[in-house]
Order: C-alpha cells, then sequence, then structure tokens
C-alpha cells in the first residue's frame, strides 16, 4: 500500500464537495459515477427495493440498511481525512428516492457494527422534494473493522486491505492525530484574550514559557503548523474563536429545580470557554475545613482536581466532528459531564482504570499536560477515583451511552472527615494516592460485602485475579500511622482456600462504622464464591459470638440458602454448603 495514495481532505473542503454533490444531484442527467469521488460515497437505502423494483415504505429501524452504511463507513473511516455517505438515491440513475432511516438511531447502530470504534454524524437534508441522509464520517484513529475485515477507499472505490497494510501506511502517519493536522487559522489571527488566558494558565503554574515570544510560546506546546504561519487543528481548536459555544453549564440547587447559572456562550476560545466552566462550578463547590495536627486542610465536596480533570477529559476526548456542545449538569454537589462520541482504543466501562490512555486527539491532549490542565498521561482517571473515596464519597461512574456518548458522574457530597482522616494517616505515604487501596477501603467498608478476595474485587479494580490479589497482599502492609495497626486484616480460612481480608478493627473504627442489619446475603456471598462457610468464617466476618455464628448458620439452613456438610450437624471440620 502506497502512502502517497492519501492526501488529507480538511473538513471544510469535504463539506463543499457534499454541497456539490447535492446541488448535482437535483438536476436531470448527471450520473452517480461522475458525482462520486474519494471522500463521498452515494447509497440508496437499503431494503427498500420489491421483487419488481419498486420503492417499499421505510423504517426508522432499518437494520439492513445500518449494515450496509456500517461497511461503507469503515472503508470511509480507514481513508486519509474521512469522507461522507449521501444516503437516500438511486445508485444506478441517481434519482432522489429518499432515506427513512432514525438518525440518531443508525448513529449508534453504526457504532456498534464498527466494534464500537467509529462515531459518525448523521443529519437528514431535503433534496428534490424528499429527504437524504447525510453521514459524516472522520478519519480514524485506528484502523476500523466490519465483520472482522477491512477496507479503505481508493478513488471512488472500496478495496480490501489488512490491518498490517493500513498500520503500515494511514495509521503510522500522523494523520491518525486529527489534531496534527494544518489548519487554516493563521498563527497571528488568535485573539489577544485567548493568549491572555493561555499565559495567566502558564504563570499560575510557575512555568517559564509564559514568558516566551507567542509563536515560540505556540511552538513549545506543538500548536502550529509545520508552515510556522497556521496553527494546527490542535491549536486551533483550542484558542481560536468558536462562533458556537463547546459546553453547555447549568447549575441547580436540586434536581428539577430552577437554573441557577447558565453558560452557554459563543465568540470565545475553547480555553476561555472551559476555564470559564471550571470558575463557576467551583463558585457552587462547597467547601470544608479539616484540622489535622497543625495544619488546616480545605475540602471541596467535588474535589477540584477531580471536577477539572472530568470536565477537560470529556472536552479534549469527545468526537469534534460532531456537532453540539459537551454539556455538563452541576446539581448540588453532583457533577454530570456527558460528552459526544464513545470510547475508543479498547477502553471500556470496565478497564477504563487500568487500560493505557488513549487519547483521540493527541496534540490536544498533550498541548492541556504541558499547559498544566490535565494530569499526566494515565493519572487522571486513577485520581478522580482516588479523591472522591477519600472524602467519603462513592467512586465517580463513567458510562458509555448508545448515542454514542460518554458521561461521568462525580458524586460530591461535604466531606465525611473520617474518610479523610484515615487516608492521611496511612503509611506508607504513598498509600494515600494508591487508587487500589482507595477502592479496597470503599468495597469493605460496604454492610453488604465486607469481604476482601481476588475474585469478589477484581472487577472492581478492573484487574485479574492475579493482579488483584497482588494489590491486596500490597495494601495489607499499609498501616495506620496513629494506632500503628494495618489497614486491612486477614481472615482466618482453611489453608487450601484462596486468602481473605476484611478492613481491620482499628480501620472500621477510624471510619466510625456501624455494625449493620444482619440479612446474610453477605454470608450466602461468601459461601458461593468459597463453596462453603463456616461458623468461625461467619463470626470473623460479621464480629459477633460463637453462639450467634452457629445460629445464624443454622437459620439460614432452614431458610434453605444453606446445606450443612453432614448429617451430624456438628463436629471439627463441620460447615455449611451453598444451595444449588
Amino acid at each position: 500500500m502506497d502512502r502517497t495514495t492519501f492526501t488529507y481532505l480538511p473538513q471544510p473542503q469535504r463539506r463543499e464537495e457534499i454541497e456539490r454533490v447535492l446541488r448535482a444531484l437535483s438536476e436531470d442527467g448527471t450520473s452517480v459515477d461522475e458525482l462520486e469521488s474519494a471522500v463521498v460515497d452515494i447509497k440508496e437505502e437499503a431494503g427498500r427495493r420489491a421483487d419488481d423494483g419498486s420503492i417499499l415504505p421505510g423504517s426508522p429501524h432499518n437494520d439492513e440498511a445500518a449494515e450496509k452504511l456500517a461497511e461503507a463507513a469503515a472503508c470511509m473511516a480507514n481513508s486519509a481525512g474521512g469522507g461522507a455517505l449521501v444516503v437516500g438515491v438511486d445508485d444506478k440513475t441517481g434519482r432522489i428516492i429518499g432515506a427513512e432511516t432514525d438518525p440518531q438511531w443508525l448513529r449508534s447502530r453504526i457504532y456498534d457494527l464498527t466494534e464500537r470504534k467509529l462515531t459518525v454524524q448523521v443529519d437528514r437534508v431535503a433534496a428534490g422534494g424528499a429527504e437524504l441522509l447525510i453521514i459524516e464520517v472522520p478519519q480514524a484513529l485506528e484502523p476500523v473493522p466490519y465483520r472482522g475485515t477491512y477496507q479503505h477507499r481508493v478513488d471512488a472505490r472500496c478495496v480490501p486491505a489488512t490491518r498490517t497494510e493500513l498500520m503500515g501506511a494511514l495509521f503510522a502517519n500522523l494523520a491518525a492525530d486529527p489534531s496534527n493536522m494544518p489548519s487554516q487559522t493563521l498563527v497571528n489571527s488568535i485573539a489577544p484574550s485567548a493568549m491572555e488566558t493561555l499565559r495567566g494558565r502558564l504563570s499560575d503554574n510557575d512555568s517559564p514559557k509564559a514568558e516566551l515570544p507567542m509563536r515560540d510560546l505556540l511552538g513549545r506546546l506543538g500548536l502550529v503548523a509545520e508552515d510556522g504561519e497556521h496553527l494546527n487543528k490542535a491549536g486551533e481548536m483550542l484558542l481560536a474563536v468558536r462562533r458556537q459555544p463547546a459546553i453547555d453549564y447549568s447549575y441547580r440547587h436540586v434536581p428539577g429545580g430552577p437554573s441557577i447559572a447558565r453558560i452557554l456562550e459563543g465568540g470565545r476560545s475553547l480555553l476561555e470557554e472551559a476555564l470559564t466552566v471550571e470558575a463557576r462550578a467551583n463558585d457552587h463547590n462547597f467547601v470544608t475545613e479539616v484540622t489535622i495536627g497543625l495544619q488546616v486542610h480545605k475540602v471541596w465536596a467535588i474535589p477540584r482536581r477531580s471536577l477539572r480533570e472530568a470536565l477537560l477529559n470529556a472536552v479534549c476526548h469527545r468526537e469534534w466532528s460532531l456537532p453540539g456542545p459537551t454539556v455538563v449538569e452541576h446539581i448540588g454537589n453532583h457533577f454530570r459531564v456527558t460528552s459526544p462520541g464513545g470510547l475508543i482504543g479498547g477502553v471500556t466501562e470496565t478497564n477504563i482504570i487500568t487500560h493505557h490512555s488513549v487519547p483521540r486527539y493527541r496534540t490536544l491532549m498533550n498541548a492541556l499536560r504541558l499547559i498544566g490542565l490535565v494530569e499526566q498521561e494515565g493519572v487522571g482517571v486513577d485520581m478522580m477515583f482516588a479523591e472522591m473515596i477519600r472524602i467519603g464519597s462513592r467512586p465517580p461512574a463513567i458510562t458509555a451511552l448508545p448515542d454514542p456518548a460518554v458521561r461521568i458522574d462525580l458524586y460530591g457530597q461535604t466531606v465525611n472527615e473520617n474518610w479523610y482522616r484515615l487516608f492521611a494517616d496511612l503509611e506508607p505515604p504513598r498509600g494515600r494516592d494508591d487508587v487500589d487501596a482507595a477502592l479496597l477501603v470503599w468495597r469493605g467498608a460496604q454492610p453488604q460485602s465486607p469481604f476482601l478476595t481476588s475474585e469478589s474485587c477484581a472487577p472492581l479494580l478492573q484487574r485479574s485475579r492475579g493482579d488483584t490479589e497482588a494489590a491486596l497482599r500490597r495494601v495489607a502492609e499499609y498501616r495506620l500511622a496513629t494506632p500503628g495497626a494495618p489497614l486491612l486484616a486477614p481472615l482466618a480460612v482453611p489453608h487450601d482456600t484462596p486468602a481473605a481480608w476484611q478492613l481491620s478493627p482499628q480501620a472500621k473504627a477510624a471510619l466510625g462504622l456501624q455494625p449493620g442489619a444482619e440479612s446474610g446475603e453477605w454470608a450466602l456471598a461468601w459461601a458461593r464464591e468459597r463453596g462453603r462457610i463456616s461458623s468461625g468464617e461467619y463470626r470473623e466476618l460479621a464480629g459477633v459470638s460463637a453462639a450467634t455464628a452457629t445460629n445464624r448458620l443454622k437459620e439460614m439452613a432452614r431458610q434453605g440458602w444453606l446445606v450443612p456438610s453432614s448429617d451430624a450437624g456438628r463436629g471439627r471440620g463441620f460447615h455449611y454448603l451453598p444451595a444449588r
């Protein structure tokens, strides 16, 4: 595969091509072959032809059409600059037929059919007395498959390729990072307010870059195209004046209440907009002072670093080929950010803590790190989880929505001083920033699951069982400095069964945990995971007397949840088994 066959087509030129095709379709005598190109593919909506060739009524959820269009979109995404599909045209005669598939459903379906690697924009346009669908396809960041195979666009055709061939050509080129491509925006056209904001942020971080001449500063941040005169796309995205707002922020005291603050303003740069939203969100971010020794700690209901990371990550990871702003809903102490575009590069809801960072726009992300607005690679998500748990909150929720979009929920709260003090007291100090430690403490504090094992904790830590056991053993070495007690205490289990831990009595006391009502659910969960439960194990887990433990297990057996291991119902080694 020859790299010279790839020529980047900037987005405005792609849209000019779409307009050219739409105008031509409205004229008689223009063939589809004349209109199609490397960046525009004309399609009929599949599944609407009767046996006699007549056109049948369409359907909002046309899966046959979605399959065909997902294949064509994957091909276009594997081509330099991406392209567009014009849907609803007889691809032999050029006659406008119309398309009736629901745009939002189709976008979600294409995302699923391309192994959740491709987010497209689907719009309806009026043409020739009917409605067409325009599917804009961005160039992908990695090869996009359809049904396990790969294609790319050569002239007006899709031709097969292997993943290796694509990786050796288009995706080995910097074109695979759309934010590093040249823009049409001149360096000298940056608004003074944007440069002032940029220098201010660098000065706040004591960066010597703040004093550099403008061109040198932008070059150090990687925001200038190769010609030195224009910004690259990252520079344009971050510093150029935007006509449409990139962020829609609102604050309400309570769900359903009136909007107390709203920011939805264009006419400035993304950098200015993001910092304005961050500042306004922190105006509504309640702060508590916690005294530890001689130090007074200011602790926010939503930790400020976590708030910034959620906001800035959503802005720079979103799919910028899609219109519409990143939506920030701030309700009381609940901070929710929803950004267009799905997770990429193998990142999922179930591995986002441990998967290596896969930025959609590497150059933009790197600039934000150099400016000091996002954490270093691979640290941001971990930090959010650890910070939220340290104030006594539940972990963040990161959800992939079917649109596709990604939603981050931070459940802020007035700091629980017991939790804050426990983490501040951990030794060695590295334990205070250990996301595994934070998650294990949170899990161990849940009354319905007080035990910590490699099997029960692996999904929470997003690790393999082997790595989870290693994490448990590492965290078990952490200690509370003040009483000099371990953070975790091992449970006495039979030597031929996997190790298990729970929060130590000193850790439970430090957190102010009260004994919960015994429901038997956690005991049954233990029995199912371990294949057995004894009165000794129940006694340790529940913190009750031997007699109480024995009676509780007998009652669970009478209710049919457990089965005794022998008819004798007593004796050395006696235990209960989970009922099948």
